[in-house]
């Protein structure tokens, strides 16, 4: 057994197009549990893969930033007299939920990600490419440590962009994975608990059973921690057995993980659906967030505000 503590990490995107294929790579490597597979030069080769196999949902936290002469808002065809607009590069992200769009009078500026590019056949568009200006809504990428069900609270919250690690394709019980030990994430009502944690992660299922005085009346000889120690014990056991000795692939073993396994996600979205996430998460503005949510979101969305993504006085035009 391992326990950790949840946390964040916020990864801004590299430069260039090489920086875009990165951001998609690392999520898509998450995913499989093969981060150890990254390298310089990997990442492209990467997206081109997913590309192939049509897996688009990594290629959405490639953020693409694409700047176009106002021209490319008027690209006519005449048919019988008439002028239409025709396949501009503003009506093919205007109409797209998965882009921002702003102009002016010289240049059309978009916002938008790799698998928009790719499932539409827009990749020619790459020729607009161009670093992020003050007129393109930014996109943020954060890589969560997080338990397995806050993690589904943050899932839903659309139209942002995740991926975490498969508990279908990665098998525990593999070396590089941990051996037969599995991770857990510490509640945050649970912190000031990890000296007894630590102390109890190398009890023995027959350990945990010792102290239960009687079964009848239930585990009236364990406290709290102790409960909960033995339920994640039994579930990590029960995996390793199904696994090492009946041959369960991880798909099939998935269903005894409890909901405190670690399960790492990475989100990448639009600055405006931030912070409708810190809204919820974070604020409360429509009830009280979850502890283990608010234990994230809270210190996340003040780092925001801290690097400038989000405004000093955010949280108080929340109220």
């Amino acid at each position: 057994m391992e326990f950790l503590v949840a946390g964040f990490e916020i990864i801004e995107q590299e430069p260039g197009l090489e920086g875009m294929y990165k951001a998609a790579e690392l999520p898509g490597r998450i995913c499989y549990g093969s981060q150890d597979k990254m390298s310089p030069g990997t990442a492209e080769k990467f997206c081109n893969g997913l590309m192939k196999s049509n897996h688009g949902a990594p290629l959405e936290h490639g953020t693409v930033y694409l700047k176009a002469p106002i021209e490319e808002k008027y690209r006519f065809c005449d048919e019988l007299g008439k002028t239409m607009y025709f396949d501009s590069i503003l009506n093919h992200y205007e109409n797209n939920n998965y882009s921002k769009v702003s102009y002016n009078e010289e240049y059309i500026y978009v916002t938008t990600n790799l698998r928009v590019l790719f499932e539409n056949g827009w990749m020619d568009d790459l020729q607009y490419w161009c670093e992020p200006t003050e007129f393109h809504e930014r996109r943020y990428q954060v890589r969560f440590q997080v338990d397995r069900f806050t993690g589904e609270e943050f899932l839903r919250h659309r139209v942002a962009s995740f991926n975490r690690e498969s508990t279908r394709y990665v098998l525990f019980t593999k070396e590089k994975f941990g051996g037969d030990s599995i991770k857990y994430i510490i509640p945050v009502w649970m912190l000031d608990k990890q000296d007894k944690i630590d102390m109890l992660k190398g009890w023995t299922i027959s350990d945990f059973c010792g102290v239960v005085e009687d079964y009848e009346d239930g585990l009236v000889g364990m406290d709290e921690i102790t409960a909960w120690m033995f339920a994640l014990k039994a579930c990590e056991w029960s995996y390793c057995i199904l696994t090492n000795r009946f041959g369960w692939k991880a798909e099939q073993a998935r269903t005894v993980l409890p909901c405190a396994i670690s399960s790492p996600l990475i989100k990448t979205a639009f600055i405006s659906d931030w912070e409708h996430f810190f809204s919820l998460r974070a604020l409360g503005t429509t009830g009280k967030p979850h502890p283990q949510a608010a234990e994230l979101a809270v210190p996340l969305m003040d780092e925001f505000i801290k690097r400038g993504y989000l405004p000093k006085d955010f949280a108080e035009k929340k109220d």
